[in-house]
């Protein structure tokens, strides 16, 4: 089979650059680039060795192009995704699958579930080492029957206030990460969601609509309970963990630390190196490991690990603690089809 490496970046901002370094690393080629913004694109021309295309259609369609990686604006994903998929390409759509679950339904209506599944949806963090050690530990029974599992997700600063608006909400755009990693763990359904939230780091977020502060707790239909805490701010990093307790034993996947450094004095008995404090310090290596499966798959034609299904699952948790917490009540889920009312 002929190495598959001619990929078409369509979208040239900061996911792209996080995207296009991937790429690179994973032994691909961005031979097409597309972004509204042309001096974005040209820049991005320009590091990459990739042509300038005038429109996303022809960035997918240039005849070099095997494979196509989306890292625009949410709002553009669905669109981009039926472009891809109808003509015929693999694609690796960064999360979410789209900006509302209406939009995600629609999308998934249009391809077909089994064009779905060749759509890799950019959750990164199940590739993450320690996170899918979690995972690995739990389907393989090493604890015994799993039965509570806690997530934390805590950024070190909260995005700018302009950025508040068009996020779709703490649930939709930073929690996103954290419902599908509960899915890939539990491995079950979810019959229930109930969320709080408050925006007690800045209050200008609550009058634009959002929280800064967030807890979920999601009930499988094993009884698994899950916990989802978020915050828009952490004084001391990055601050990404999992804990999966069992009936025999628990696993957990830990803060990586700037060093292995650890001070043992009167006065830091056993101080550790601070945790990372950035995303791309903490999440690097999990792109690239998700770009090369995406290579790998898209090439062999084996399974994506993780497909717009599975965005289409993780959106519906998103809207489920959305409506949970406008209505201040536990919400009970019915299936992929089920409405929901606020605005």
């Amino acid at each position: 089979m002929t190495q598959l490496t001619g990929i078409a970046l369509l979208g040239a901002g900061r996911m792209a650059k996080v995207h296009a370094s991937a790429i690179r690393q994973a032994g691909g080629q961005i031979v097409a680039v597309y972004d509204p913004v042309s001096a974005a694109a040209d820049a991005m021309a320009a590091e990459t060795g990739a042509a300038v295309a005038s429109s996303a259609a022809a960035a997918i369609n240039h005849p070099q192009v095997d494979a196509v990686v989306i890292a625009t604006s949410s709002d553009t994903h669905v669109e981009l995704i039926i472009a891809a998929s109808h003509a015929g390409k693999p694609v690796l759509c960064e999360k979410p699958l789209a900006s509302s679950l209406a939009d995600a339904r629609r999308c998934i209506e249009i391809i077909g579930s089994e064009a779905a599944q060749r759509v890799f949806l950019g959750f990164n963090r199940r590739f993450d080492r320690g996170h899918a050690s979690v995972r690995h530990a739990v389907q393989a029974g090493e604890i015994g029957r799993l039965e509570q599992l806690t997530i934390t997700s805590r950024d070190p600063f909260p995005p700018p206030l302009e950025y508040i608006p068009r996020s779709g909400g703490l649930f939709r755009d930073m929690m996103i990460h954290d419902f599908d990693m509960a899915r890939g763990i539990v491995g079950k359904e979810f019959v229930s969601v109930t969320a709080h939230g408050s925006s007690i780091i800045d209050p200008e977020i609550g009058r634009l609509g959002d929280v800064d502060t967030a807890s979920v707790t999601l009930l499988a239909e094993d009884g698994t309970l899950v916990t989802i805490l978020n915050s828009r701010r952490c004084s001391y990093g990055f601050d990404q963990r999992i804990e999966a307790f069992g009936s025999s034993g628990m696993v957990m996947s830990d803060n990586p630390r700037q060093s292995g450094f650890t001070r043992y004095s009167p006065n830091a008995p056993g101080c550790a190196a601070p945790i990372l404090e950035f995303f791309m310090e903490r999440y690097g290596p999990s792109y690239v490991e998700e770009m090369r499966l995406f290579l790998e798959c898209a090439q062999s034609g084996k399974p994506m690990p993780v497909n717009a299904l599975d965005g289409l699952k993780a959106a519906l948790l998103a809207e489920a603690a959305t409506e949970s917490l406008r209505l201040g009540k536990t919400l009970h889920l019915t299936g992929l089809d089920q409405e929901f009312h606020h605005a």
